[in-house]
């Protein structure tokens, strides 16, 4: 569980969040939903712990694990598979078969995955940092605008694996179908509050 207590965020003269109370339960799938430039990358932020509240508190159990796609492009293995291995823990280190199964998913074939990642597209690398943070299940997940690089047999892949997510998720997608079938509660930002409400966008 993630609570937010009495959360206030600014940058400059601009409140993007004020007195934001609630609650991120086990098992909730959660779509982030606002107006641009109203706060939803910053929230990300605040969560990935790359931004600090100006007030209040982000309250996150120890040892709880958030995973999000790298935007940097840091590859450092002779091939795709290898490569999406070192997103796993250590407790599956040599379990290649789910990486097999999820860099399969994403659209890399048997053969793509004994090649060196630097021979791909910046979309395709991409989708390797999004395989490596599938893998390491972490206990939330973080997924802004993930199907960006995606072509429809990937996202429709993506929808069922998102569907089957064990733990906590929060996304951020333009991709109003992808977010009705995935998540459970909406949470909304609106003229600096936060609400979360239950079910989707339908």
């Amino acid at each position: 569980m993630i609570v937010v207590e009495n959360l206030t965020k600014s940058f400059g003269s601009q409140v993007l969040f004020e007195g934001v109370n609630f609650k991120i339960n086990a098992k909730e799938r959660v779509g982030l939903v606002g107006r641009n430039g109203h706060g939803k990358t910053t929230f990300f932020r605040l969560l990935s712990g790359d931004e600090h509240p100006d007030k209040g508190a982000l309250r996150i159990p120890g040892h709880y694990r958030i995973g999000h796609i790298s935007q940097h492009l840091d590859f450092r293995k002779d091939t795709v598979l290898e490569e999406g291995m070192r997103g796993l823990s250590p407790h599956d280190k040599d379990h290649s078969w789910k990486v097999e199964k999820i860099l399969s998913g994403l659209g890399f074939s048997e053969k793509q995955l004994q090649m060196h990642p630097s021979e791909f597209s910046g979309g395709y690398q991409v989708r390797m940092n999004l395989a490596k943070v599938l893998v390491s299940e972490p206990d939330l997940l973080l997924l802004d605008e993930p199907t960006n690089y995606l072509d429809i047999t990937a996202i429709r892949w993506m929808e069922r694996f998102l569907k089957n997510w064990p733990s906590e998720l929060v996304l951020v997608t333009h991709d109003r179908s992808l977010m009705d079938n995935i998540v459970t509660h909406i949470v909304g930002i609106h003229r600096k509050k936060i609400r979360k409400i239950t079910g989707n966008l339908m």
